[in-house]
Formats: structure tokens, sequence, C-alpha cells
């Protein structure tokens, strides 16, 4: 009888299984789900512009743009860290895993305090923005536990279990970060154009 070694008893790192496959077709499942809300945002822009049609203060406004750079951040780290750890750089990957837990952390205290501003601004923002912009926080904060689940798997040294694990999680973080910045676009929470000329200005302000 063969005896196989260690190494080929664990997977290879970003091996896919039914597993895999599970998560997306529940994220697709979800997306129907969420998308229900958002057209809603969208009919009732529509329907009645002048009450649901809200220019966000200026504070406001820094709110929502200071999220779509976390969840950017979020992206990127993610996106850069999941490749380092297929090309076996764990250390650089876990890293970069941390820094985008910090993103993700500091993306939902932004966003509670977003939610509370909608809140604030009354009815029509409450009613508009609420649902939409807290399933957002549930899927960040969804984010955060797997990323911890990630650094539990780690501590432990259990490769086999982290190696199934990053495939499905990844996907899970990169659903987030574009969900997030569809919900923001569609919603029409930022324009590319002005959110490009606030963050030159926010860089001339921070190289003074």
């Amino acid at each position: 009888m063969a005896v196989h070694s260690q190494e080929e008893q664990i997977p290879k790192k970003g091996i896919k299984d039914n597993g895999l496959l599970g998560i997306w077709l529940g994220l697709i499942s979800f997306t129907f789900m969420f998308a229900v809300f958002i057209v809603s945002n969208v009919y009732l822009r529509g329907w009645s512009p002048d009450v649901f049609n809200i220019t966000l203060p200026t504070g406001v406004q820094d709110l929502v743009n200071y999220n779509v750079l976390l969840l950017l951040a979020l992206g990127v780290l993610t996106l850069v860290a999941g490749i380092s750890y297929k090309n076996r750089k764990d250390g650089v990957a876990f890293i970069l895993y941390a820094l985008a837990t910090i993103a993700a952390i500091g993306y939902c205290v932004i966003d509670w305090s977003l939610i509370q501003s909608y809140r604030a601004l009354g009815p029509a923002a409450w009613t508009a923005h609420l649902i939409v912009q807290s399933i957002m926080e549930i899927l960040v904060l969804i984010c955060i536990v797997l990323y911890l689940r990630a650094f539990y798997f780690k501590m432990r040294n259990q490769e086999k279990s982290l190696n199934r694990f990053i495939p499905g999680a990844t996907a899970v973080w990169m659903y987030t970060v574009i969900m997030g910045l569809f919900v923001f676009i569609q919603c029409d929470l930022i324009e590319i154009g002005q959110f490009a000329e606030w963050c030159g200005i926010k860089l001339s302000q921070f190289g003074k």
C-alpha cells in the first residue's frame, strides 16, 4: 500500500471544491435579495425626486467618500494578500490581511455614523438609504469575522483548513467590495468626477 506524504494530504493553496461553489451560489442568491432594496432606492428617487433625491451635507458626503476609500483599500489589500498567500508568502499575506481588517473596522465605524446621519436628515433619507446601508454594515461585519477566522487558523497552524478557507473567504471579501461600490454609485451617493476632485482636495490639504 502506498504511503502518501503529509504534503500530499494538504490541499494546495487556492484549492477549489464544492464548498467554494456553494459560497458563490449563496452570494448569487443573496444578490437577488440585496438588489430588491437597491431597486427600491432607485424607484423612490425616481418616483418622487423632490422628496427622496437628497443633497447630502458636506460632512455626511465626507463620510460617504471616506467609506469608499476604505472599501477600495480593503479590496486591494485583500486581493494582494490572496495572491501572496497563493505564492506561499504567508508573512506578507497576513500583514495585508491585518491591514484589510483595520480598513473593515474603520468602514463599520464610519458606516454606523453615516446611518445615524441619515436618520438626522429626516424620514426621506432614512427611508431611502437605511436598509441598503445597514446591509452593507452587516456584510463588512461578516468580512471582519472571516478575517479573524483566518488568523485563528493561522495561529493554530491549521494549514489544511486555511487552504480551503481562504478561497471561499476571498469570494465574500471581494463580493462585499464590488457590491459596496455598486451601492455607492447606483444610489447616487457618489459621482466619480466629484469623488476624484474631493480626493485631490484632500491630498493637497494633507500635503500642506
